[in-house]
């Protein structure tokens, strides 16, 4: 496994925001953690990003105890909701920027993710300029130049109208399998998860409740709880 999670919990001041969470996630794999807000999923991602101290447990990356070390050292990549974009850079400067701080070539790549996510002849563009869909999908490019070990997504989609997210969620799914980008994919939209994500971790006040595929939790949730989330 690429990633694997051990008892994790982290407590937020004196509140328990994660509760003895264990996962995996294998090479490749998109695993989408759902549930309602509150439940402990962005806390989550930003233990495993490195962004909050674990309470407790083991984050491990191909067998090593990465818990220690620092964020920018994980080689893993994370997309806000809001995109995060420097609005006083074009298209191709924010999507490009990983590489430069890295001093490596950025031109030709940052072509091939302009491609991949849609936006040919955007480069030279105000982010500004575009539509929040747009800039999304420069948010998802800039994510992806490094070529990150692991890239997490914190509702990428959240901001964005319902028309406009089924549609950014679908071409999420096909920018991720074409890569074979190993992902973890936050939302509290079950519509999203299950169009994203190879498999789906639903968490429930900080605990893990079920893992499976789109099909095997929305046809047998596992507690009459999930039943009503997803209802």
């Amino acid at each position: 496994m690429a990633l694997v999670l051990e008892d994790v919990s982290v407590w937020l001041d004196r509140t328990l925001a994660v509760d003895a969470v264990s996962l995996s996630v294998a090479p490749g794999e998109v695993l989408g953690i759902l549930g309602p807000s509150g439940s402990g999923k962005s806390t989550l991602l930003r233990s495993v990003c490195g962004l909050e101290p674990l309470g407790s447990g083991r984050v491990l990356w191909d067998g090593e105890d990465i818990a220690r070390t620092p964020v920018h050292e994980r080689g893993f990549a994370l997309m806000f909701q809001d995109g995060q974009l420097f609005t006083h850079q074009s298209v191709a400067q924010n999507v490009g920027y990983a590489l430069r701080v890295r001093h490596r070539p950025a031109e030709a790549r940052v072509a091939e993710l302009l491609e991949l996510v849609g936006l040919s002849g955007f480069g030279d563009r105000r982010v500004t300029e575009l539509s929040g869909g747009e800039q999304q999908r420069v948010a998802l490019a800039r994510s992806l130049a490094a070529s990150p070990r692991l890239l997490l997504l914190d509702e990428p989609l959240s901001s964005l109208d319902r028309e406009l997210r089924t549609r950014l969620a679908a071409d999420l799914r096909a920018i991720l399998t074409a890569t074979a980008q190993t992902a973890l994919f936050v939302t509290h939209d079950q519509d999203e998860a299950f169009a994203v994500a190879d498999r789906v971790a639903v968490l429930m006040a900080g605990r893990l409740v079920q893992v499976g595929t789109a099909a095997e939790v929305k046809s047998s949730p596992a507690t009459p709880e999930i039943a009503r989330f997803l209802a």
